[in-house]
């Protein structure tokens, strides 16, 4: 963990005023919410919780990408979803829970920022639009987990692995310069056989499948996608 620079610092402050989580605030409020936050910036791999650690923070991702992993009674992991920048967790447990549902992994080097979760839940409760935003994305997330998790019940192998790329172009991609969605996140095939819960070899064979069809282009561990 370290420190951001001041000038770094007040770039991503005036980045977050205009993001959906605080653009409804007024300025006092927003500034009170200032006085507490937290801006830090930790290595790849670094946890920032686990699950059933104490839900205290809230965060926002200012750089990077994080990843969430949900375990089973066995300590298996049983979910995984991936958080690009600009997005703040966690949604789930608002007014309610006591502990972090999950556990949130850095798979780059990443920036937050972290607010009490007291305070930010004082804030949407008598905020309405606020709220209204808060409500809006948790419809988002509970949307795409529901296809994601019915992909993944329902589904063969090779559909998983398939389903599990559209959705880190969708998630991570951002279009180049060619006007192909590239994912610049580095994904090897042995954490994408992860995400899938399939085989290193069902993964590659895929990955070479649609090399083939054209769809995709995977190269030094990062996809590019063609027809999305």
């Amino acid at each position: 963990m370290k420190m951001i620079d001041q000038r770094d610092y007040s770039t991503y402050i005036e980045k977050m005023r205009t993001e959906s989580e605080f653009a409804q605030l007024p300025s006092n409020e927003f500034d009170q919410l200032l006085a507490r936050v937290k801006v830090r910036s930790y290595p790849k791999g670094q946890i920032l919780f686990d699950q059933g650690d104490r839900r205290d923070r809230f965060y926002y991702l200012l750089d990077g990408i994080v990843r969430v992993e949900r375990f089973d009674m066995t300590g298996e992991a049983s979910f995984y979803e991936y958080v690009a920048q600009d997005h703040a967790f966690p949604y789930r447990g608002f007014f309610m829970d006591d502990d972090y549902a999950y556990s949130v992994r850095a798979m780059t080097t990443i920036v937050v920022a972290s607010f009490a979760m007291g305070q930010i839940e004082e804030l949407i409760s008598k905020n309405p639009a606020m709220m209204k935003a808060v409500l809006i994305e948790m419809g988002t997330i509970i949307s795409e987990d529901e296809d994601h998790l019915q992909h993944m019940i329902t589904s063969s192998a090779s559909d998983r692995v398939q389903y599990s790329i559209r959705l880190l172009g969708q998630k991570l991609g951002q279009v180049n310069e060619e006007g192909h969605l590239f994912v610049a996140y580095p994904v090897n095939i042995n954490e994408l056989a992860e995400i899938s819960a399939t085989t290193r070899e069902t993964a590659s064979s895929v990955i070479a499948k649609l090399q083939d069809d054209g769809v995709l282009n995977y190269s030094h561990k990062r996809m590019t996608f063609y027809h999305v």
